[in-house]
């Protein structure tokens, strides 16, 4: 049944959002008895974006009113928004225990991607990520990951654009692998916003057991995109610790062992550190650990962060190492990440939390973390 967050009742009622729009009518079946309002609540909600169930005016009074008692499809709210000059927006957003969160719309002509985040903070600790350098706060719910989702779509200039979800904000996603599991199967609902998988992609930095979990959604799986960012372990256990419990050909393997489907291709991300991990012979081993798999390189120069002691290489270091990955037979490109003026790029996700009330600046970098 519906999950209530770890949070006082005052904070929050039961969220529908927590579960599949399609199961709205077994939820509801306990308070009302047409069950089918529960689907003239789901078309308000993932068709007309109201989520304030006494403005859903083809519901009894009766009805709205016992509704508003017991549960809620409110969606984290939007608290603050900082626009780039490339049309990328980065958003702050409330929940409802007080905690803050941020996603990212991105824009284009024929689609507009939001990013979404599955945890206030990450306790992985990538040295290369102002998320990292949070740790971890909590975990989102099933409907606080799906509710960023719906209200972005509602404030979305341009609302009849394709939707692609990209599940690369704070957090590790398959940390919080339930929850996420159950978002990725509520946005495909066909009752709910009704996603193809292909619009759907998880990043992820390699949590190994939750991988092979993830072939148990079957057609549901998302895409998958692997934040790689090393081709030895001993570079990629100093970026990112993760990779001391899940080495590299641990990873890979639970990769392979993945039910690929017809023309699917997984994401390798690359972050280049000048003088890290950007020289020719890291190039070289990309193609040799990734030969034989469907994959494709995204080749993402670091977005410099104030306190972290990395710098971008120079454009020539980059291209040169896009052309040695190329000659080693893999597909890839360098993507330049959006919102870098903003905070709103790849890493730098961050500041969102309130201490004592207060709202931590926009550019502080924090000095602890998990």
């Amino acid at each position: 049944m519906i999950k209530t967050p770890d949070m006082s009742a005052k904070e929050s009622l039961p969220s529908l959002l927590d579960l599949p729009a399609s199961r709205w009518r077994e939820a509801m079946a306990q308070w009302i008895d047409a069950p089918y309002r529960a689907d003239q609540v789901a078309d308000w909600v993932f068709r007309k974006g109201v989520y304030d169930f006494a403005a859903m005016l083809n519901l009894p009074v009766e009805v709205r009113a016992d509704l508003t008692q017991r549960c809620s499809v409110e969606p984290p709210s939007i608290n603050r928004t900082f626009e780039s000059s490339d049309g990328t927006q980065r958003h702050l957003m409330g929940l409802a225990d007080g905690a803050s969160v941020e996603a990212v719309t991105m824009p284009y002509e024929d689609r507009v991607t939001l990013c979404l985040s599955s945890q206030v903070g990450c306790r992985f600790a990538c040295r290369f990520c102002q998320t990292g350098i949070m740790g971890l706060t909590r975990s989102l719910t099933t409907g606080e990951i799906i509710g960023q989702a719906l209200r972005l779509r509602t404030e979305l200039k341009a609302p009849d654009l394709p939707v692609n979800i990209v599940l690369m904000g704070q957090g590790e996603p398959l940390d919080n692998a339930e929850a996420v599991a159950q978002a990725i199967t509520g946005l495909q609902d066909p009752v709910g916003p009704a996603l193809s998988w292909r619009r759907i992609t998880l990043s992820t930095v390699g949590v190994v057991s939750e991988i092979r979990r993830l072939a148990e959604l079957g057609e549901r799986r998302p895409r998958l995109a692997i934040s790689l960012n090393a081709t030895t372990d001993t570079v990629r256990s100093e970026i990112m610790p993760v990779n001391r419990k899940w080495p590299i050909a641990e990873l890979l393997s639970a990769i392979r062992s993945l039910p690929w489907r017809a023309r699917e291709r997984v994401t390798f991300e690359y972050v280049l550190l000048a003088g890290v991990n950007d020289r020719r012979e890291d190039a070289a081993r990309l193609g040799e650990l990734l030969r034989g798999l469907p994959a494709k390189v995204n080749l993402i120069p670091w977005n410099e962060l104030p306190g972290l002691p990395y710098q971008r290489p120079s454009a020539r270091t980059i291209e040169e190492f896009r052309l040695q990955v190329l000659r080693g037979g893999l597909d890839a490109l360098v993507r330049y990440s959006r919102g870098t003026d903003i905070g709103a790029a790849c890493g730098q996700l961050h500041a969102a939390v309130r201490r004592s009330g207060q709202e931590r600046s926009d550019l502080e970098v924090p000095t602890s973390g998990a």
